[in-house]
């Protein structure tokens, strides 16, 4: 066995490459090559005889690869230079197809190899393979060289040939044909093979005693072959402590002046150091450092491999792609040592699900491939791919806590599928897709349908990158409506695709694409911005427009930047935080709620409504719904679409319905489309309405027609206002009872029996059920409390029947009971007793729900006030400093000056003019006709003065008054007066 291989080198080998080649498109194909292999290539390309004895003079060259023919330097001609510059250095042709003479004939000239362009995959290793030979022949070289000169040493000086020897680390020998033992062996035998030099002199083929047992019979064929010289072999060696060496031995023959071999040379080098090496590179060209398992490269090749046997012998094989489950996931939140970790587990495992001849390959990240070879049937692909589903489901210990981890897996068959391996991979990755698509945690088998979709995807997901570029997108608004006022109370943004040749594309196609890609984000930035200066234009213009529900996705709530981004929306539509909703589905709550409480609670205080979206689809948790800082939730339609006619799905309405009233959250229905749905969900107190049976979301333009018209719900349907009050008689109805509430305004429905009372309770909404015991009134009752739980029950029960219903007293279904037979005056008083209570209590939610209206809008208002007061204020302070500087400015004047506002009052004087007018006091805060003298008064009254303003004559003495207006920046409004003396004009 070959010692394990170490760990891989730092550091890439640096190789020299010269290129004979006249296309610098095959020289860049072959360097890319080599670089893939693990080499830093240097290299230079020529193709003229003149450049290429420059490129061997200026240079030592590791590989030399030349091109089957380039114009002006036949190859023939090239080696021939090259081999008088360097004869050992590695020569590899380069041709275009297979079967070409010129290739062989050039090989026969001195090439090493030839490396045809079709496949690029044997360049490596006959490059690796030639550096070694190259490496052995320059060392042999100067061995051979060192025996002729000991030879020559042995004609002249035994004593000067010993010295040499003995300092040469490389092994020789030399062996007497004639006599057939060795004459001469240096010291180096024992440091290389680690036997004594002695045994060598008794035995020339000792050292063939010593060879590891795995290359012995090769070894020993190979030199009996080359008794007379000419052996060239690698083979490890067994040492005495045990330890195993890599050795190359070459021998060669030493003839007389007449050509006769006189002796044999032989040269041994240790060469394991550079077998490592060689083995270390392979390793890390087709082996994944960190799972250990074959790489992309490897598993290709060995597809490759698989593919063309099971063609030759006519047997089915599979290909498996797996790709893990929420690793991205996991390897965030846990971190990349922990992703690490799992990705080795995980591959152990694999690998334990496989026969021996299976191959299993990380192709990268979190993708693994499999080779099934020699399958009789698909059902043998199915079964290793439910042992690998299966040992995945059991947990990985991370850090010390148990992580489950599921795989999507896809599975393709050669030759049913595909008959070459790129395709078969392409077939695998789709059916991979299909897997995860269907929920994950499974295997799918590739079908021609799968190809077909995922080329449609493929095209709408490059399409889908064009689209907000070219402003495909487009917004549409789907109402919602008050089930207290049936008026609009608010809109949900939804985002269409124009697409240009598709027209509409249903959100459902594209939004799962813009998560997968990531566009969601940018995308929902659009949306944003968007709704909100369609909300704010609304309001400019009057339309009644409470807020607007924009949906954020799970990528955008985990963004940093998602408060900035709102507030910037905000600020730039010039849209109040409190006419902005935003919704966001459960799973995107739960999926890290710890953090989703933090953004959701900065969001708030923003100002922000915060909804959670299809309530009830997903897993959350009533602790964490408490700590969210959420204003509704939304019922999801999958509840609202069998509520009338599934008793369950009503009792969870009803639930949801009143656990979020408790936490003090309003309700949102979603998705409904019938009057009898509506009813339902008004008998059980839902707040707010959204479906088709109102509207279908609307371009901005239809929105607008809807709000200009005021559509609003049924006002017989809703809580509060105009309904007529509805009774149900089951079992026969009482003629004068139903005659005289249908005279006093009240609708009597009519049900035989208890099916036929659960249509009616599913279609319309009443507010007494009547049924009588003889025509399972019970049960009729029973739907009622499930269905309208709001609806008073009243049973007409005789005492025959009183036991066996009994227990319907108990269990809330029957509130009150009249003895039959019944007084019809009795039962019609207790009935409109009822409809009044109901008016009452209605009228008084109706109230509370327009105060409840009036207080906000008295707040939106308060708001806005508290906005203009500080304005104001802020104008207010500014004007005072600014009268408090010119005021001050004004006592540094030397001529009286005043400033009148409007009113007449001084809100101005200097100290001139306070002695003028005032004498001991001050003109401040007094009316100019109190203090002022007629002539001023005069002129104050023209209102304006002449450029030099107008004479008057004052305690005797002449000025120039002249009149300006005050300063509009001031909080005060009026004149300014300034008395010029006249000998100063």
């Amino acid at each position: 066995m070959r010692p394990p291989a170490e760990p891989p080198p730092t550091q890439q080998l640096l190789l020299h490459v010269l290129f004979i080649d006249a296309s610098a498109d095959d020289a860049a194909l072959l360097q890319r090559a080599l670089q893939s292999g693990g080499f830093d290539v240097v290299a230079r390309r020529v193709d003229t005889p003149a450049e290429l004895r420059d490129a061997l003079r200026q240079q030592a060259w590791d590989l030399v690869l030349l091109a089957r023919a380039v114009p002006g330097l036949p190859v023939g001609d090239a080696l021939a230079v090259l081999r008088g510059v360097d004869p050992d250095v590695p020569a590899i042709l380069f041709s275009g197809r297979p079967g070409d003479e010129t290739a062989s004939c050039t090989l026969d000239e001195g090439a090493q190899d030839c490396i045809y362009k079709s496949n690029l995959a044997r360049l490596l290793p006959v490059v690796e393979r030639e550096l070694r030979q190259a490496a052995l022949r320059r060392g042999g070289r100067v061995a051979t060289q060192a025996v002729r000169r000991v030879e020559s040493a042995l004609q002249q000086s035994e004593e000067r040939f010993l010295q040499l020897a003995a300092n040469i680390p490389e092994c020789f020998w030399l062996i007497d044909v004639e006599l057939r033992k060795v004459v001469y062996v240096n010291a180096a035998y024992e440091q290389i093979w680690g036997r004594r030099v002695e045994d060598l002199y008794k035995d020339r083929m000792d050292w063939l005693r010593h060879v590891h047992p795995e290359d012995f019979e090769r070894v020993a064929e190979a030199a009996r072959a080359a008794a007379l010289g000419g052996l060239n072999e690698d083979f490890r060696t067994v040492r005495p402590d045990g330890s195993v060496r890599w050795l190359h031995v070459r021998t060669f023959p030493i003839r007389d002046e007449n050509g006769a071999v006189r002796s044999v040379g032989g040269v041994a080098n240790d060469v394991s150091s550079f077998v490592d090496q060689q083995q270390r590179l392979t390793h890390l060209a087709h082996y994944d450092s960190l799972t250990a398992l074959p790489n992309r490269l490897l598993f290709y090749e060995r597809l490759s491999g698989a593919v063309a046997l099971a063609r030759r012998n006519g047997w089915k094989l599979g290909v498996l792609f797996i790709d893990l489950d929420r690793f991205k996931s996991i390897n965030d939140t846990l971190g990349h040592i922990a992703g690490d970790e799992l990705l080795r587990q995980i591959a152990g495992r694999l690998s334990g699900c496989l026969r021996e001849s299976d191959t299993v390959g990380r192709l990268g990240g979190d993708e693994f491939a499999v080779i099934l070879p020699e399958l009789e049937d698909g059902q043998q692909a199915s079964i290793v791919a439910r042992k690998i589903v299966d040992a995945l489901t059991l947990p990985v210990q991370l850090e010390g806590e148990d992580v489950f981890v599921t795989a999507s897996i896809g599975i393709t068959l050669f030759p049913d599928d595909a008959d070459d391996l790129h395709t078969l991979l392409r077939n695998a990755d789709t059916a991979m897709y299909r897997a995860k698509e269907v929920g994950r945690n499974n295997y799918q088998f590739f079908t021609a349908a799968m190809n077909e979709r995922a080329r449609e995807r493929l095209q709408l997901e490059t399409d889908l990158r064009h689209a907000l570029l070219r402003d495909e997108f487009v917004l549409h608004y789907q109402p919602k409506a008050s089930c207290a006022s049936g008026r609009i109370c608010g809109v949900e943004a939804l985002i269409r695709w124009n697409h240009p040749l598709r027209g509409l594309v249903p959100p459902s196609e594209f939004i799962p694409l813009l998560e997968e890609t990531g566009l969601i984000v940018q995308v929902g930035q659009w949306v944003l911005r968007t709704a909100c200066a369609q909300a704010q234009a609304w309001r400019a213009a009057g339309l009644a427009v409470p807020n607007v529900a924009v949906n954020l996705s799970g990528r955008q709530l985990q963004s940093d930047l998602l408060v900035e981004e709102v507030v910037a929306a905000l600020e730039e539509s010039g849209l109040p935080a409190a006419a902005l909703e935003l919704e966001l589905t459960e799973s995107v709550l739960m999926h890290n709620a710890e953090s989703a409480v933090r953004t959701l609670n900065r969001l708030k205080a923003k100002g922000v409504g915060l909804s959670v979206d299809d309530f009830g689809t997903g897993y959350s948790s009533l602790s964490y719904l408490k700590r969210f800082p959420l204003d509704s939730i939304k019922v999801d339609r999958s509840f609202v679409q069998d509520i009338a006619a599934d008793p369950d799905d009503a009792s969870i309405t009803r639930a949801v319905i009143t656990m979020a009233h408790h936490l003090k959250l309003k309700v949102v229905a979603e998705g409904v489309e019938t009057e009898g749905q509506l009813s339902l969900l008004i008998a059980n107190r839902c707040d707010q309405i959204q479906g088709y049976y109102f509207s279908r979301p609307l371009p901005a333009a239809g929105l607008e027609a809807l709000l200009h018209e005021d559509r609003r719900l049924p006002a017989d349907l809703l809580r509060a206002g105009e309904r007529r009050r509805a009774m149900l008689f089951v079992g026969p109805v009482l003629p004068a009872l139903d005659e005289q509430l249908e005279r006093d305004g009240y609708r009597v429905f009519a049900a035989p029996d208890a099916a036929q009372a659960r249509a009616v309770l599913a279609a319309h909404r009443v507010d007494v059920v009547v049924a009588r015991v003889d025509t399972d009134g019970v049960d009729g009752l029973r739907a009622a409390a499930a269905m309208q739980p709001d609806a008073e029950r009243i049973l007409l029960c005789d005492d025959a029947s009183w036991g066996r219903v009994a227990g319907a007293f108990g269990d809330g279904t029957v509130q009150r009971c009249f003895h039959l037979p019944v007084d019809e005056a009795t039962l019609r008083r207790a009935v409109e007793g009822v409809f009044q209570s109901r008016d009452q209590i209605e009228e008084g939610q109706r109230l509370g729900h327009e105060a409840q209206h009036t207080s906000s809008e008295l707040l939106r208002l308060g708001e806005a006030l508290r906005r203009l007061q500080g304005e104001n204020e802020n104008l207010r302070v500014r004007g005072d400093t600014a009268l408090g500087l010119l005021q001050e400015f004004t006592q540094y004047i030397p001529w009286p000056l005043i400033g009148i506002d409007d009113e007449g009052l001084v809100a101005l004087s200097n100290e001139p003019a306070d002695l003028l007018f005032a004498q001991q006091t001050t003109l401040l805060g007094q009316f100019s006709d109190e203090v002022l003298p007629a002539a001023l008064l005069a002129v104050l009254e023209a209102g304006q003065t002449g450029r030099r303003g107008e004479a008057v004559k004052l305690a005797g003495r002449a000025y120039r008054a002249t009149i300006k207006p005050l300063d509009a920046q001031l909080p005060a409004r009026g004149r300014l007066l300034l008395l010029i003396p006249e000998e100063t004009n």
